[in-house]
């Protein structure tokens, strides 16, 4: 949240930067003269207020392989079948992950946001779909995914969630394998499906058989009664995983760049019967769309992955096919009909389609009828992890909220190509729904398991009051922070002491020669849930001498912020943002708060 900023006059900016270096052990708290220099080895995208950002991936139609290597000029793209100039473009690729950089060494209780890897190319999500996928398969995609996971690319920035009753954070974005992995063991732990009324798919032999010894009105009655309920279930569970998946959505915005979204599910809970009559019906497929344009809007793909494998038809001789059953595959279909002469087939067709359609209108891709699950989850990691940015500023400046269709075409047709194929054009000035559905920059980058940002270098010393190192300083005796509740008694007072590079932040020259920088800094202490138990923002303008920046370009600026901190290990979450150029850098840091102690780094 911005708060009114703070105007640091010079005197004052000059009082602050010495006080901090007085009370900060002059080298010893900055790596940044050895940390390896910030360079732009790709470019920084300079957002207009129209601009249309749209992630192609470009796939060889007969290997399914990815395509690196074209340029802007083998790009073409319509919207409304209108020609638009590129004004943004860029290549993205799997390998950009693996680019480590050296982490430099820093004292006890200071802290860095230098990046291990590089952000270049997508970041992933894992979401387990508990809620419409039975426990035997959620056992298989499980082991599946611990076997496969171990393949992907070092570097790789993954999040895991859960949707059961809601959705639900698993893990953050990460890098380590091993917490990733301990995350899915998590998962294992949480039980089986937590479906209301039953998994995913209930077939039509699992009602009583209510022939025998029953009136042909009673039976009729029963199996009524018996579809009622299963509808109920069903859309319950479709309230579910809207809701969730909107709220999935909401937080990935949040997110710079692409996002994969790797959904391990038995399916969307899908009408039963003809998936084109009754409201339930027309009210799933509006859902559907509106799920598809809010995750397009937050630049993520949808890769679906069915989780029950192989389909086999039920009651049917093994000995018909190698696969123990009659397979069933939409893949191929010319006419997209749905069968409907089996309620199970139908079921899985509509689930299928359902699928491809998700995956087409955000730029994914569907895979079904496959039991490789735990490599199709790390090749919808490799597929989404190469592709191409292509932005645009619209020719119709008419923001009327329409829907404007995209298309974008290649001179080779030997390739196909995955993209969001549309978009509402909402008045950037106005205040339209989506807009009210995103956090400000500051408060999505300080959300737990957020990703960690190194768009602007800083370090920051964290200590409690009482420590030696602050002995004979003086602090606020005010409150600091704003919690959201009273905190645990007696909190615990911090201060955060900042080093913040100056190399990558805006500077505006004034009149007089000196430099000013807009900064903001935020401090969030969150519980072992993840949820927030006090908070603080502040906004500064900073003024700098010719001497002063000449200084602070090998020691950083120097601020300092207080917080109070519950009687129980939390996390601390620091963000500072360049207010000009949206750049921000977080760090999290665990606290031991019960002895009153940092974890050292």
């Amino acid at each position: 949240m911005r708060r009114p900023s703070a105007r640091l006059v010079l005197f004052f900016a000059v009082f602050k930067i010495a006080t901090a270096q007085s009370s900060i052990p002059g080298p010893s708290l900055s790596g940044l003269s050895t940390a390896p220099p910030q360079t732009e080895t790709t470019p920084v995208l300079r957002t207009t207020t129209n601009l249309v950002l749209i992630d192609v991936v470009v796939r060889d139609k007969k290997t399914g392989k990815s395509i690196d290597g074209l340029d802007r000029s083998n790009f073409q793209l319509l919207e409304d079948g209108r020609p638009q100039t590129l004004t943004v473009f860029e290549e993205h690729h799997a390998s950009d992950a693996i680019q480590a950089s050296p982490v430099p060494h820093l004292p006890p209780h200071v802290y860095g946001d230098f990046p291990r890897y590089a952000i270049r190319s997508a970041a992933n999500v894992l979401l387990i779909d508990a809620l419409n996928t039975g426990i035997s398969d959620q056992s298989y995609a499980r082991e599946q995914l611990v076997r496969y996971l171990r393949t992907i690319p070092p570097g790789t920035y993954v999040a895991v969630f859960l949707i059961g009753s809601d959705l639900r954070m698993v893990t953050g974005f990460t890098t380590d394998l091993n917490a990733l992995l301990a995350a899915l063991g998590k998962v294992r732990s949480a039980g089986g499906s937590t479906a209301p009324g039953g998994s995913a798919d209930e077939p039509a032999s699992a009602e009583p058989d209510l022939d025998t010894g029953s009136s042909q009105e009673m039976a009729q009655a029963m199996r009524d009664f018996s579809q009622d309920t299963r509808s109920l279930s069903l859309q319950l569970r479709q309230d579910i995983t809207v809701a969730a998946l909107k709220k999935l959505a909401r937080f990935l915005a949040t997110v710079p760049g692409r996002k994969n979204l790797i959904w391990m599910s038995a399916g969307f809970p899908v009408p039963l019967g003809d998936p084109g009559g009754g409201n339930f019906a027309g009210d799933f497929f509006l859902r559907v769309r509106e799920v598809n344009e809010m995750m397009a809007r937050a630049r993520v793909a949808i890769y679906p992955v069915d989780a029950r494998g192989l389909m086999t038809l039920p009651n049917t001789n093994p000995a018909n096919g190698p696969t123990g059953g009659e397979s069933l595959s939409l893949r191929g279909s010319t006419t997209g009909a749905v069968p409907t002469a089996n309620p199970i087939p139908s079921s899985w067709a509509s689930q299928h389609m359902t699928m491809e359609r998700m995956a087409d209108e955000t730029g994914g891709r569907a895979f079904y009828n496959t039991n490789a699950i735990g490599q199709s989850a790390v090749s919808a990691i490799a597929d989404g992890s190469t592709y191409y940015t292509v932005g645009y500023d619209p020719t119709n400046h008419k923001f009327n909220g329409a829907f404007r269709k995209i298309k974008v075409s290649l001179d080779d047709k030997q390739y196909e190509l995955s993209y969001r194929r549309g978009y509402d054009a909402v008045d950037p000035s106005g205040s339209g729904k989506e807009k009210t559905q995103l956090l400000s920059p500051m408060s999505a980058a300080m959300l737990h398991g957020g990703l960690p940002l190194s768009e602007i270098i800083f370090e920051a010393r964290v200590l409690p009051a009482g420590d030696p190192q602050l002995a004979g300083q003086q602090l606020s005796t005010e409150p600091a922070g704003k919690p959201d509740k009273p905190l645990k008694a007696p909190p615990t007072r911090y201060v955060i002491d900042y080093s913040i590079d100056p190399h990558r932040l805006s500077l505006t020259t004034l009149t007089d020669g000196r430099r000013r920088v807009e900064l903001e800094l935020a401090q969030s202490v969150l519980n072992r849930d993840g949820a927030r138990v006090n908070q603080s923002d502040a906004g500064m303008e900073v003024d700098l001498t010719p001497e002063q920046l000449s200084h602070d370009l090998k020691a950083g600026i120097h601020m300092r912020q207080e917080i109070d901190v519950p009687a129980e290990n939390v996390v601390l979450r620091l963000g500072v943002r360049d207010v000009a150029t949206e750049r921000i850098g977080t760090i999290e840091i665990p606290l031991r708060v019960s002895d009153g102690s940092s974890s050292k780094n």
